[in-house]
């Protein structure tokens, strides 16, 4: 007798085919973005219980996962659909997380399905998948999901700017219509030279705040022009901004071809001094 796990991988591929014959139709999912944030994310009990309640709303369970990671970086968009979480972890903070790792089945069929519709957006895409997963997916994953019985697709962030990131967004939108979700994993200020510091800094609390105020008024160019237009843009990010541009998968996913979003922000606050823990879940 097959157990869940393969029965869900026997039956993985009619699910990711649009439409199938037979298939059952699946409500349109919201995309999300959550604050990975500390490295023991995976044993906090507080981020925890927040990150089970940024999911706990959604239509639907997921039939699958695409999440991206500001982590693996490379020239080519990297998809990865298999892997155990717990290999991406650092050395020093294995004692800490103790023997937990994540195993979900593998999305092959979804992976391919991601790739055709990446490739319509004239990236490059990598010829071999990266190592999955990176501890900035499986360990929020581990609270949201905790069964690991979902198929996840993590696609790693090219060097691109955060139009183009938005792009890439847009062409995996149609996979919220099939019951998909689509995560991002990132820090809305992420600066590592202030952890640990007492109070968190005035200029952490405006750029955090600029965003809220933004995308409250549905200002997707004012957030996609965030080093021009955000107060303290270069101290909250100080680095090419990737943990801040992986947003941008989220929003376009969101927006479609449509020309506007809904976005509910979750969890402000801060943590190790001054890095953001504002999720977002966007419809």
């Amino acid at each position: 007798m097959l157990n869940r796990r393969q029965l869900l991988q026997a039956g993985v591929a009619a699910l990711w085919l649009p439409h199938a014959a037979g298939a059952v139709s699946a409500p349109r999912m919201p995309s999300i973005f959550f604050a990975h944030g500390a490295p023991w994310l995976a044993t906090d009990a507080v981020r925890g219980a927040q990150l089970r309640e940024l999911v706990a709303g959604l239509p639907a369970r997921p039939r699958g996962i695409v999440a991206f990671t500001p982590h693996v970086r490379a020239e080519a968009i990297s998809i990865a659909a298999q892997g155990v979480g717990r290999r991406s972890f650092p050395p020093r903070f294995l004692e800490r997380v103790g023997a937990l790792d994540y195993r979900p089945p593998p999305a092959t069929a979804l992976a391919t399905r991601v790739r055709n519709l990446l490739a319509r957006t004239g990236q490059d895409l990598a010829d071999e998948p990266h190592l999955a997963f990176n501890h900035t997916v499986w360990m929020g994953l581990i609270h949201m999901f905790p069964q690991a019985d979902i198929p996840v697709v993590e696609v790693a962030m090219p060097f691109v700017g955060p139009r183009p990131l938005f792009a890439l967004g847009q062409a995996l939108a149609p996979l919220r219509n099939d019951g998909m979700l689509l995560v991002a994993s990132g820090s809305l200020v992420h600066n590592l030279a202030t952890i640990g510091i007492e109070h968190v800094p005035t200029w952490a609390q405006e750029f955090d705040q600029w965003l809220g105020e933004t995308l409250a008024r549905s200002d997707l160019d004012g957030v996609l022009d965030w080093r021009q237009r955000a107060p303290a843009s270069a101290i909250a990010h100080p680095d090419d901004g990737g943990h801040f541009n992986v947003l941008m998968y989220a929003l376009g996913a969101a927006v479609g071809d449509g020309s506007g979003v809904r976005a509910q922000a979750y969890h402000l606050g801060f943590e190790l001094g001054a890095f953001s823990t504002r999720d977002y879940v966007f419809s």
